[in-house]
C-alpha cells in the first residue's frame, strides 16, 4: 500500500475511534457539522436529478410532437392532392358544360374534341385532337373554339387528327373587316414567341379605312371556312404604296387551348 493511502486510512480510523469515544451530544454536533457540509452537495444533486428528469420528459414530449407533426404534414399533403384533383375535375366540368352549351347554340354542326398533344417546337403551328376518321373527321374541316377560328384539320388518323393552327404562317384565311367592304388574307406570322401570338391581315385596299379595335371575320369564300367566324381584332394598321396591312390579335387564346369543335359539312 502506498504511504499516502496508509496515512489516509490511519487518519480515518483515528477519527472514527475519537468520534466513538465522544459523548452523545458531541456525536450529534459532529453529525450536524457533517450534514451541513454535505447538504449543498445533496441539494445540488437533487436539483440536477430534477433537471435531468425534466429534460427526459421534455425530450419524450418533443418526440411525441414530432410524430404528430409528421402525421399532420402527411395529412396536409394528402388533402392538397385531393384538392388539386377536385379543382381539375371542376375545371373539366366547367369546360364540358361550356362545350355542351356552345354545341347547343352553335349555328354549325360540330363535333367536340380535346387537344391531346402540342409540341413546344411547333406550339403555334400544330396541335393534335382526340377525334379522327372513326368520328367522321376528314381533311380540311374547320376547327373552332367558342371564341372563334382555331384552324383546320390537316391529317386525320383513325382516332386522332393533327390540326394546322390559325397562328401558323401556312394557314391562310379569306378575311373581312366586320361592317366594311374591306377584304384581305389573314395568316399567322413567322417565328412567333411568348404567350401572345399575333396574326397578319394583308392586301387590304391602299386607301382602306380599317382602324384599331375593329373585328375581323371569315368571308366564307373558298368553301373552306363558314362565313362570319370570328378571327380577331385589329391592333395596328400600316398603309403602304400598294395595299394596307393590319396586325390582328386572335379571338382565340392559343396559349391555353383545351376544348375545340370540328365543323361537319
Amino acid at each position: 500500500m502506498k504511504p499516502l493511502n496508509l496515512i489516509t486510512l490511519l487518519l480515518f480510523l483515528t477519527a472514527s475511534a475519537w468520534a466513538l469515544t465522544r459523548s452523545e451530544s458531541s456525536v450529534r454536533q459532529i453529525q450536524k457539522s457533517y450534514y451541513s457540509i454535505i447538504s449543498p452537495f445533496v441539494k445540488s444533486g437533487s436539483a440536477m436529478e430534477t433537471k435531468i428528469r425534466a429534460f427526459d420528459e421534455e425530450l419524450e414530449h418533443s418526440t411525441s410532437l414530432s410524430s404528430k407533426l409528421h402525421l399532420a404534414e402527411t395529412e396536409i399533403i394528402k388533402l392538397s392532392t385531393e384538392i388539386k384533383h377536385l379543382r381539375t375535375l371542376e375545371k373539366e366540368n366547367v369546360q364540358l358544360r361550356a362545350a355542351l352549351e356552345f354545341k347547343k347554340r352553335s349555328p354549325f354542326r360540330v363535333i367536340a374534341a380535346k387537344i391531346i398533344r402540342r409540341k413546344p417546337s411547333s406550339w403555334w403551328e400544330t396541335a393534335h385532337i382526340d377525334r379522327g376518321e372513326n368520328h367522321e373527321i376528314s381533311e380540311m374541316l374547320a376547327v373552332i373554339a367558342a371564341e372563334g377560328l382555331v384552324g383546320k384539320v390537316d391529317r386525320p388518323d383513325d382516332e386522332t387528327s393533327s390540326v394546322i393552327l390559325l397562328t401558323d404562317e401556312s394557314c391562310q384565311v379569306s378575311a373581312q373587316v366586320a361592317g366594311t367592304h374591306e377584304f384581305g388574307i389573314l395568316s399567322g406570322q413567322r417565328a412567333q414567341n411568348g404567350d401572345n401570338p399575333m396574326l397578319r391581315l394583308r392586301y387590304l385596299s391602299r386607301d382602306s379605312n380599317a382602324k384599331e379595335g375593329q373585328a375581323v371575320i371569315t368571308t366564307g369564300k373558298g368553301n373552306l371556312f363558314e362565313k362570319g367566324i370570328a378571327l380577331g381584332t385589329i391592333t395596328h394598321v400600316t398603309r403602304g404604296p400598294l395595299y394596307t396591312e393590319a396586325q390582328v390579335k386572335p379571338a382565340v387564346n392559343f396559349a391555353d387551348l383545351e376544348t375545340v369543335f370540328v365543323l361537319k359539312k
